[in-house]
């Protein structure tokens, strides 16, 4: 859906976009979520469980591995390896407050590090380590609550710092807000309501939160056949060359589901392969 999440709830991924989202959670879940991006391979496992009075706890791990990186001498001998990694690890919670609405918390604490194998004399390999918070709500609107709403804050908190602290970097908070707009389809005649097609609608606008940046906006949809397949497409347009289309679909039988989706980035000049995206996941 061209990752409009941000108003998206009753999935442990909303952990990673708007933590306010879990506390629609009715089941356990564990889920593994793999991504092709243009940064580098990411890796996330995740274990989310709803609990009656007290509400949606669990946590995750990501990683994010940029790919190695030669170092070479002046006659452009290969003579080091570098490999810079990114790591994650979450606890949230998510509960409803009232019939109506939701909030939710993540605390991430965040390493970035820089290993060096072979020669590396000279070389400002380190490690470094931050703290910070996702918070989020969510509300529906209607008597049905067709139309639900969410506002986050994403990464509020210290500042990495990996080698010394004048050359600390802020970390990227931003600022979103989304909506999302579901219909549920006549069912044919003669079938329940249940066996009916249901339509969902989502956009999303994030902007960076007291920082210099530009906003980058999203556009979803997502079609889908009670519980057991869906087909979803997308458009984001945000900066660095990374807009374009998406396209997904997801399949759910018992307690397993998959998701696939690919987006194509358009306008960009970087030689890299369109982002893939894959996800699976256990209820219980």
């Amino acid at each position: 859906m061209g990752q409009t999440a941000t108003a998206a709830a009753g999935r442990g991924e909303a952990a990673f976009w708007n933590p306010a989202g879990l506390a629609t959670l009715s089941e356990d879940e564990f889920a593994l979520h793999s991504a092709n991006l243009v940064a580098g391979r990411s890796n996330v496992v995740g274990a989310y469980f709803p609990s009656r009075g007290i509400g949606v706890i669990g946590g995750a791990v990501y990683l994010v591995d940029y790919g190695d990186l030669d170092r070479t001498d002046v006659n452009g001998n290969t003579i080091a390896r570098i490999a810079p990694r990114n790591l994650e690890f979450l606890a949230s919670y998510a509960t409803n407050l009232t019939g109506s609405f939701a909030f939710g918390l993540s605390y991430k604490l965040v390493q970035f590090r820089v290993d060096c194998s072979g020669d590396c004399r000279d070389f400002p390999a380190g490690t470094g380590a931050t703290h910070a918070l996702d918070l989020g709500g969510q509300f529906r609107i209607g008597a049905a609550g067709p139309l639900r709403v969410g506002v986050a804050v994403r990464n509020v908190g210290f500042r990495l710092q990996v080698q010394n602290q004048a050359q600390a970097d802020p970390l990227p908070t931003r600022l979103a807000i989304g909506a999302l707009y579901e219909v549920r389809l006549r069912p044919p005649t003669g079938g329940a309501l249940d066996q009916a097609f249901d339509v969902k609608l989502a956009a999303d606008v994030d902007s960076p939160w007291g920082q210099v940046g530009q906003s980058e906006t999203r556009l979803g949809l997502d079609i889908g056949y009670q519980r057991l397949v869906r087909v979803r497409a997308g458009y984001a347009f945000v900066q660095d060359g990374l807009s374009g289309p998406s396209v997904g679909l997801g399949i759910e039988s018992g307690s397993l589901g998959v998701d696939l989706a690919r987006a194509f980035l358009t306008n960009s000049d970087l030689q890299a392969a369109s982002p893939t995206f894959f996800s699976f996941r256990v209820t219980f």
